[in-house]
């Protein structure tokens, strides 16, 4: 019932806490099948063969991006369990849990909720939240749902698994003279926006990279579409999913 793709271990840490898991899982009788991820066969190609087994869990042990690669491939075809293993709140707030033993034991009760993704056209599909960064304020256009058009400079854009997007800029005033005697410094001036649709397109000049977890999964200009209720996730019980 149960197919556990680990994220290749970066440490001997790591490893012992994969080997804690294991035991773990054996006293709980939901051991089923463990494959480690590698260079070789990545977190996507090991979900994808684990649905071909016919596996209706498919979980994903590690960080943020593992995470988010083993989401990709299961939506649509099987459930999703998490264990997180150096994971952020991205991850931990949204299974309820941020240790082995607990993820295990949510496993066991199999208490699945419902939630959104994002598909960016046309076919990355997104589960955990995505960002684009710049040092330099850079342009952006964003067109809600075919009918609102808006533009403005940004330093950073956050998008979650509800197409919620969030809009970040910072800049500075320049120094000036007062009566020609003082000079007053700059000042640092932040503002933020939020945005809410069903289907987002966004152009930046420059070209960016957008990224789950520091690592770049597209580019921009970016087609953005909401699905609703399309994965099935082990959760917690009494987790209250936004």
């Amino acid at each position: 019932m149960y197919y556990y793709i680990l994220e290749a271990p970066q440490s001997r840490a790591t490893r012992q806490t994969y080997q804690r898991l294991r035991d773990i899982l054996t006293q709980l009788s939901i051991a089923g099948e463990i494959v480690s991820s590698s260079p070789a066969r990545t977190p996507t190609e090991l979900a994808e063969m684990g649905a071909r087994k016919g596996y209706s869990t498919i979980v994903a042990v590690g960080g943020d991006h593992h995470v988010n690669e083993v989401a990709r491939s299961v939506i649509g075809n099987a459930e999703l369990g998490v264990v997180p293993i150096e994971a952020s709140r991205l991850v931990t707030d949204i299974i309820g849990v941020n240790d082995i033993k607990s993820a295990a034991v949510a496993l066991k009760q199999r208490r699945l909720s419902l939630v959104n993704t994002v598909v960016i056209e046309p076919d990355t599909l997104l589960f955990l939240d995505c960002e684009i960064n710049t040092n330099k304020l850079a342009k952006i256009s964003i067109v809600l749902d075919n009918k609102l058009r808006a533009y403005a400079y940004f330093n950073r854009l956050t998008i979650n698994r509800n197409l919620e997007l969030t809009l970040e800029s910072v800049h500075e005033t320049e120094t000036k003279k007062i009566l020609g005697l003082f000079t007053v410094g700059s000042e640092q001036i932040k503002s933020q926006s939020r945005f809410h649709a069903r289907n987002v397109r966004i152009v930046t000049d420059p070209v960016l990279p957008l990224t789950v977890a520091g690592k770049p999964i597209a580019e921009t200009p970016l087609h953005l579409r909401l699905v609703s209720d399309s994965l099935k996730i082990i959760t917690k019980r009494g987790t209250l999913l936004e």
